[in-house]
């Protein structure tokens, strides 16, 4: 099956991941590499990456690995001059328009996820698989689908 799915979270930045999936020693400024070595995949609201400096975003680019990928909201009333100047830095981790999101609910039904998965495989646009929540344990077990429905 040809499935590009990847599995993430809005934003990587939750208190309550602290000490249960970041180690406590870990520095905030290496939370996005550590994220990155377990998910494939984050979900930015417009806010969060706009308003972003140049740097900060190259930085971003720089501490994840070359499969990993930012889903940004757009902004609705369209793209500023600095959205674009934004998006060209992150260029190298965003995929072009057209993927689709499968927002994870808290009372995740894995079955009824497969089937949509299965429905959706062979398309060429990747599928985002993202936790507004931000629960580890849904995220955790939709990788575990993943790689059984891939295998």
């Amino acid at each position: 099956m040809s499935l590009d799915a990847r599995v993430g979270s809005a934003g990587w930045e939750h208190p309550q991941w602290q000490g249960c999936f970041y180690p406590e020693e870990l520095p905030p400024e290496w939370r996005l590499t550590f994220y990155n070595t377990a998910f494939t995949c984050v979900y930015l609201g417009y806010a969060e990456w706009s308003e972003c400096d140049l740097k900060a975003l190259s930085g971003w680019v720089d501490d994840t690995l070359a499969s990993f990928r930012f889903v940004l909201e757009r902004n609705p009333a369209g793209l500023s001059a600095g959205d674009e100047a934004r998006l060209a830095v992150l260029a190298p981790r965003i995929d072009p328009p057209g993927g689709r999101i499968v927002w994870l609910e808290r009372d995740l039904d894995l079955k009824k996820l497969a089937d949509e998965l299965q429905l959706l495989a062979g398309s060429s646009a990747p599928i985002y698989l993202i936790s507004r929540d931000h629960g580890l344990e849904a995220m955790n077990r939709v990788k575990t689908l993943l790689e059984i429905m891939r295998a």
